[in-house]
């Protein structure tokens, strides 16, 4: 086989690509992989998200915002200098450093978190190691997207890319689940599992570091960066490198290219709002429904139970029947088959809590974006992009009216032998009387001092355990392993003796109660705006990040193009975690508020680049 581009792939009378079976497999070989690789690098870059909720107060909401605006700055940046040296190098060698390399940090900042719990040295400066450790971890993670584009350059025609869409979409939907929902299980069950009965929260970093590790050692011998690597033969993929031959382009030539196209440039703009956007929802999501929403652990806003495993097994059949006999057909019935099987194919993820939610909402999201902008506007990208961000726009005014609150009454317990039942309205907690809503009881709670472990002191201040507490009371009155609560039930009030699980506490723990709120909108309106809006912001970025960058940077300069437009989404990203660190510390109403403006604004800059296509200098 030659290595040299041919006027390759063949065209069927309707215009479509026609590949040999061969091909085809290799292709899947090659992009699946892939595939799984980027969804464990996410899986090392949004578990950040999930150890916030595992650590509590140890891990501020402005903490947070600061940590990850750190990582994701360092990650808009980094593509300045990686866009280019992936374009000089290859993809392959790309992935590589970024599986090694983030393996590597999140295991450094599993054995720090591993360290501080162990220790109990809450005074330590968490929020400056774990800027440090998850910046460099984010600049080895730039190198992932800019490599998956980059060698899928080589492997799609132009008029496949709308379906690379949908292949994007649902590797960072895949992605997103291991992060949230299968993090989220490791937590529950390595649970006390450290030494003293520590709770092993590092291992939502060292889990991820084994499943790149693992990767790496299957990429370094699958993968490869275009067809003539694997005994196939390149082809010409009609982009804006049409025509130019397989020379590798000088690196001013690149950037040049880039940033003199008017079209990338609003592209990237577009993408900062994604940016702003996509993680605006997708991160603060889980913390609301902790902290406000108080939801219990496996409910399917959180992260979910997957339970009733022979029904699983038997959906999974079901699907698989489905795709058989999608391959067996042709035309609509084929088309009619596929999307029923995928979708028969998705429904058992909506038990899998938040992330698997965001899992179907992405591979959704994704696939329906790439194939209305090739079936209705001949792969012009910004039309549909256009539309999915006018949807978002409207769903952040929803979301205005969707937030709820809570009432100081059960509206859920663990346990039917738990004191506190459901529709108890709570008046007064340990003397202290409770007037507004269920965070009033969530502090009355955590204030009732308990027997500090480890060297640690009561602070009056925070109500938890710290080792250099800030406010201190002498003569505490620790608690005696009840707590007396009055309530509300019926027409009775009646004194509760409700058992304290937390007599004793290590730095940085804090008591709460086996009960939450009734909420005064059921939370399933909130989740179900958020999901239509995620929906649309994962299409709308694997459409643009994922696809429209190989149209219009071409072969030779996709991952420089990849890199300064997603370099932008990330830009957006860290805004986002420094404004709404702020402003949730202050309200969560002002949550919507801040995204409305970044919607309408995504929708304005996609009309500017309606009608684009790319053009290169020859083929097809």
């Amino acid at each position: 086989m030659t290595n040299t581009q041919e006027d390759f792939p063949h065209f069927d009378n309707n215009g479509r690509i026609v590949h040999d079976k061969k091909f085809k497999i290799r292709r899947a070989l090659n992009w699946f992989p892939m595939g799984l690789a980027y969804a464990f690098l996410y899986m090392g870059r949004y578990n950040l998200t999930v150890s916030k909720n595992a650590l509590g107060d140890l891990m501020t909401k402005e903490d947070f915002g600061i940590i990850f605006a750190a990582g994701t700055i360092t990650y808009a940046f980094s593509f300045l200098l990686n866009g280019p040296l992936t374009d000089k190098m290859g993809g392959k060698k790309a992935i590589l450093i970024a599986l090694s390399g983030s393996a590597l940090m999140n295991f450094l900042m599993g054995l720090f978190i591993r360290t501080t719990l162990i220790s109990g040295d809450t005074d330590i400066n968490l929020t400056f190691y774990m800027s440090f450790m998850y910046a460099i971890n984010m600049y080895f993670q730039s190198f992932g997207a800019v490599a998956i584009v980059k060698v899928n350059a080589h492997w799609f025609h132009v008029r496949e890319r709308g379906g690379f869409s949908g292949i994007f979409g649902t590797m960072i939907s895949s992605g997103i689940f291991f992060a949230f929902t299968v993090n989220g299980w490791v937590l529950s069950f390595v649970k006390g599992s450290g030494p003293g009965g520590t709770d092993g929260q590092w291992w939502c970093f060292f889990a991820p570091s084994i499943c790149l590790v693992t990767m790496l050692a299957i990429e370094l011998f699958l993968l490869k960066d275009r067809p003539g690597l694997a005994g196939h033969r390149d082809f010409d993929t009609g982009d804006a490198s049409s025509g130019e031959g397989e020379a590798n382009l000088p690196v001013f030539e690149i950037m040049k290219r880039i940033i003199t196209n008017p079209i990338i440039l609003t592209l990237a703009l577009i993408e900062f709002c994604t940016g702003v956007l996509r993680n605006g929802v997708m991160h603060w999501f889980p913390f609301y429904a902790k902290e406000i929403l108080v939801l219990p652990s496996n409910h399917l806003l959180r992260y979910g139970s997957w339970g009733n495993t022979y029904v699983v097994i038997g959906i999974f059949i079901l699907a698989a029947v489905f795709f058989f006999l999608g391959s067996k057909s042709s035309g609509k019935r084929k088309a009619y088959l596929l999307i029923s099987g995928s979708l028969v194919a998705l429904s058992p993820f909506v038990q899998g809590g938040w992330g698997g939610l965001l899992f179907i909402a992405g591979v959704i999201g994704g696939n329906v974006a790439g194939w209305v902008s090739d079936l209705f506007f001949q792969s012009r990208r910004a039309p549909a992009a256009g539309g999915l961000y006018a949807i978002l726009t409207i769903c952040s005014i929803f979301m205005i009216f969707s937030l709820g609150g809570s009432e100081p009454t059960v509206g859920w317990s663990k346990g039917d032998d738990y004191p506190l039942k459901k529709g108890d309205r709570i008046l007064m907690v340990n003397g202290v009387k409770i007037n507004q809503d269920w965070s009033d009881v969530a502090r009355a709670v955590a204030c009732i001092p308990a027997k500090c472990l480890d060297g640690a002191k009561w602070d009056t201040g925070q109500c938890m355990c710290t080792s250099r507490p800030k406010q201190t009371t002498a003569n505490l009155q620790l608690s005696n392993g009840v707590i007396p609560i009055t309530v509300q039930r019926g027409d009775k009030q009646v004194e509760l003796k409700v058992p304290d699980h937390a007599v004793s506490l290590r730095a940085g723990e804090k008591r709460k109660l086996k009960a939450g709120p009734k909420l005064t909108l059921n939370p399933l309106f909130l989740g179900l705006v958020i999901f239509f809006m995620s929906v649309c912001v994962i299409g709308t970025h694997g459409l643009l990040s994922g696809t429209a960058t190989m149209d219009f940077g071409g072969r030779k300069a996709a991952a420089t193009a990849v890199g300064i437009i997603d370099g932008f989404v990330y830009l957006g990203t860290g805004v986002q975690s420094i404004c709404l660190g702020f402003l949730t510390t202050k309200s969560w109403s002002y949550w919507p508020l801040f995204l409305i403006p970044f919607g309408v604004i995504g929708f304005l800059l996609s009309l500017r680049i309606w009608n684009a296509k790319p053009k290169g200098s020859g083929g097809h």
